[in-house]
């Protein structure tokens, strides 16, 4: 009888084990699309071309406000104008690549991800709910995502279906999620302070566990 509660316990504690090799904790910006050849050539500027890197973005900015209407010449500083002036041309393909991958990088999703047993801490945002508990919510990496206008990108979101319900205590208290991660692109509707609000979410997730945020749980 010994020898087979041994095996048994055994048994379990391999599952248990192979189950958290195969949970993979995710940060928040894993969500969104990535590029390491971008990411690496601004990484290796020193500090005056990453300066002068941002002020080309600024200038770009700035003029196409005043190109679409959104500033008035009479409107420009002194700093402006001088800005204005600045010669950039040797950077304006890197910034043309930067903005294509910021679009990219807000619009889509991450693929890899996709179908995969994650864990991921945020914050909880109630959409149904069974008596006190909360059976499905919107997930979001900041305190007040969605309250406040803009709301974060759809891949910044994720609506979770967690059937056995997690009782809410402390409003904006952090949640720890283990759950599989799908893409699905989908709509949540917010009842706000001022009213209801439709929410574009890039990702679905059916949670197995819905954990009060402990901070030894970081990574």
């Amino acid at each position: 009888m010994w020898l087979r509660f041994v095996f048994g316990m055994a048994s379990v504690l391999l599952a248990l084990n192979v189950w958290a090799s195969e949970v993979k904790q995710v940060k928040w910006p894993d969500l969104q699309p990535d590029s390491v050849t971008l990411r690496s050539a601004v990484g290796k500027m020193n500090q005056e071309e990453k300066v002068r890197l941002m002020r080309a973005v600024q200038q770009r900015e700035l003029k196409a406000m005043l190109d679409n209407g959104k500033l008035k010449a009479t409107d420009l500083t002194q700093n402006d104008i001088k800005l204005i002036k600045e010669n950039y041309s040797d950077l304006k393909a890197l910034i043309v690549e930067i903005e294509a991958f910021e679009k990219k990088r807000t619009t889509e999703m991450s693929q890899a991800l996709n179908n995969q047993l994650v864990q991921i801490d945020g914050y909880l945002l109630p959409l149904k709910q069974n008596g006190k508990k909360v059976t499905e919510f919107l997930l979001v990496p900041v305190i007040g995502a969605c309250i406040h206008v803009p709301a974060p990108p759809p891949n910044q979101m994720i609506v979770v279906q967690y059937p056995k319900g997690y009782e809410q205590g402390e409003l904006f208290a952090p949640v720890t999620i283990v759950g599989k991660l799908t893409i699905k692109s989908s709509k949540a509707n917010l009842a706000l302070a001022d009213g209801a609000s439709d929410v574009a979410v890039g990702y679905m997730m059916a949670a197995s566990d819905v954990l009060e945020y402990k901070k030894s749980a970081a990574k």
